[in-house]
């Protein structure tokens, strides 16, 4: 796990890169919505992840079990 906590893609580093050169030109403000923005994304994601993995156990257990949809 740590390998994929603490690396990225060629295409990722680039997207960072690119990513990190458009908010230097951000103003305070600017910054500061995006950073809610970003925030709020995040969580939508946990929000989808948690989803898929509740959904991911639930079809283990029912295949375990003999459950039928």
């Amino acid at each position: 796990m740590d390998r994929l906590e603490n690396s990225l893609s060629v295409d990722q580093e680039l997207s960072l890169r690119i990513f990190g050169d458009r908010v230097k030109q951000l103003n305070q403000e600017e910054a500061l919505e995006l950073l809610v923005q970003m925030h709020k994304q995040m969580l939508y994601k946990d929000n989808i992840y948690k989803e898929l993995i509740l959904n991911q156990e639930k079809d283990i257990v029912d295949m375990l079990f003999g459950a039928t949809k």
